[in-house]
């Protein structure tokens, strides 16, 4: 064995929650899979000093470790960077990385972050956030933007395409409904059927003031089918898994006020409730194929601390 010190890695929230075998396809490009794979099972390539499977889902605090008879990449892993250019962003509007790798990135977006500019000073919505946290993501032609757009409101997960490559794939893993949502909200009131669909075509109101609905029902709207299941029950209150059939704006939020059950602090949906900046739906669920592999990758996000037992009033 040659004298020069092994390559370890941290794996820190950069690099979790993806494969063994894809972050060594990015740090090994010279060499084909069925290598990469021969290294794992020959112990050049260790986990915490283990032998591992290239399956592996790597969390947090793993440390692999690469013999130093094995070429290293030089390419570097996308990782956020000391956010310093964004201090102005309190720290519980700071997304948390949930997914990331050279092309795709996946956050878990606090309510009342917004997830574009204009609605509000620079540095405090989502696209600044990415631009800063991955400067070596933006060229003179490209810049990383969300692929679908979350309410400022509304917390959860969100998909960016880091490079020309990831948008590209995004978008038109969202263009032909290749995209799988899970959301969660508290609403007003117990729906009479614990599990049941929504299906009420909906159509943009021009022009709709900021405290009215931007969409309401109507015969001559588009088609729109969203899916519910009653998780837990109050006495005023209930939380509900939703699965979107169709991507329209603001489905869920009118859709529910349509079925009489507005969603926790939505004054522009028919709450009564005030909850300041947010209101309580989440995006918690994402299933996606990856922009460049095609390969399914699946991200969850737990309820926010509070979401249901205090904001709402629930129990358990």
């Amino acid at each position: 064995m040659s004298g020069t010190a092994p390559t370890r890695l941290s794996i820190d929230a950069g690099t979790a929650n993806q494969r063994l075998d894809r972050l060594l396809r990015r740090l090994l490009p010279e060499l084909p899979l069925s290598a990469i794979f021969r290294l794992l099972r020959s112990g050049r390539i260790r986990v915490d000093g283990a032998k591992a499977d290239g399956a592996l889902r790597l969390v947090v605090g793993m440390v692999v470790e690469i013999r130093a008879d094995v070429a290293l990449a030089t390419a570097p892993i996308a990782a956020p960077a000391a956010d310093a250019p964004l201090a102005s962003l309190p720290a519980a509007l700071r997304p948390r990385v949930v997914y990331c790798d050279e092309h795709l990135l996946v956050v878990d977006k606090p309510a009342g972050l917004a997830a574009q500019p204009g609605t509000g000073r620079a540095g405090s919505n989502l696209v600044d956030w990415v631009r800063g946290a991955f400067p070596a993501a933006s060229t003179a032609t490209f810049r990383p933007a969300p692929a679908h757009r979350l309410d400022a409101g509304t917390s959860g997960l969100v998909a960016i395409g880091l490079t020309p490559t990831g948008a590209r794939g995004l978008g038109a893993a969202f263009r032909d409904d290749r995209v799988h949502k899970v959301y969660f909200a508290v609403v007003h009131g117990v729906p009479l059927v614990g599990v049941g669909s929504i299906d009420a075509p909906l159509r943009l109101v021009e022009a709709a003031a900021a405290t009215q609905p931007k969409v309401v029902v109507d015969a001559a709207g588009s088609p729109a089918r969203t899916s519910y299941e009653v998780l837990r029950r109050a006495p005023t209150t209930s939380l509900l898994r939703l699965v979107l059939h169709t991507g329209r704006t603001h489905q869920i939020r009118a859709h529910l006020q349509h079925l009489g059950h507005a969603i926790l602090g939505d004054r522009r949906y028919g709450s009564t409730k005030d909850l300041g900046r947010r209101f309580l739906l989440h995006a918690g669920e994402l299933e996606l194929p990856h922009p460049a592999t095609g390969e399914l990758v699946q991200c969850r996000a737990e309820l926010p601390n509070g979401f249901w037992r205090d904001s709402a009033g629930g129990s358990r």
